[in-house]
């Protein structure tokens, strides 16, 4: 079996060497603890996302300054769920002193909520029928979770909010907001005439809404999109601009 140096940080009575699959088993509970660390910080936060969709958003977010400039956008950000993974991601290059975009992630988000959480919906929200709004348990839950200075709020519908939409290329946008195929499409039209080749888009709830599934489905096999699918995980899809 073949072995490697043993990493800097080892105790000075370890061995010399410790094999790759033990480098390898330690990468791996390296990533998983990271994954535990970042859910245990937004565990207080209600939403529909699950974890390993959460570390994939940021986890690409630290990443992706390397394939394209410019900024994150989420459209559609309910009471900061996504909010918070993307912002962790914004968290981690800070840390790392790496300068990306303007350092923040954008949430875009009327903050009424979708039909279903109205009153009388079939899942009615408590704070939309005392507040008419998420947006105050929004930025409570971002404040909770550490990460109010990683994050800009555009209390807009998605339609204005690219259509006034001033901050240069967007380097990841990640879409949930309405999930009808008609909505997806609109969101998708709009926001990605702002990402770079090497940017990402990325859609969520793929596979349980059907209106986004058929448009996920429609973009990953239309060679002339100048997206290619990068990858998935959950419900969540990943496409890169490649042109």
């Amino acid at each position: 079996m073949s072995t490697t140096a043993a990493p800097t940080n080892a105790p000075t009575n370890s061995p010399a060497t410790y094999t790759s699959v033990e480098q390898q088993l330690a990468g791996e509970l390296s990533v998983a603890a990271s994954l535990e660390n970042a859910a245990a910080r937004v565990k207080h936060v209600q939403g529909w996302l699950h974890r390993i969709e959460g570390f994939a958003l940021m986890r690409l977010v630290a990443a992706s300054h390397t394939t394209a400039a410019g900024e994150v956008v989420e459209i559609g950000s309910f009471k900061g769920l996504s909010a918070c993974w993307l912002a962790m991601g914004a968290q981690m290059l800070a840390n790392a002193k790496i300068t990306a975009g303007c350092g923040k992630i954008f949430a875009v988000d009327h903050f009424k909520g979708s039909p279903e959480h109205q009153p009388g919906g079939t899942h009615p929200d408590p704070d939309i029928a005392r507040d008419g709004t998420t947006l105050n348990a929004f930025r409570s839950n971002i404040e909770k979770a550490g990460l109010t200075p990683f994050v800009n709020v555009i209390e807009k519908p998605s339609r204005d909010g690219a259509t006034s939409w001033t901050g240069g290329p967007i380097r990841l946008c990640f879409i949930d907001g309405d999930h009808s195929y008609e909505a997806s499409k609109e969101d998708f039209t709009l926001w990605s005439k702002h990402v770079p080749a090497g940017g990402y888009i990325c859609l969520h709830d793929v596979g349980s809404w059907p209106g986004v599934t058929k448009f996920a489905e429609e973009l990953a096999n239309d060679p002339s999109s100048g997206y290619f699918r990068v990858f998935g995980v959950a419900s969540l899809q990943v496409f890169r601009r490649v042109n």
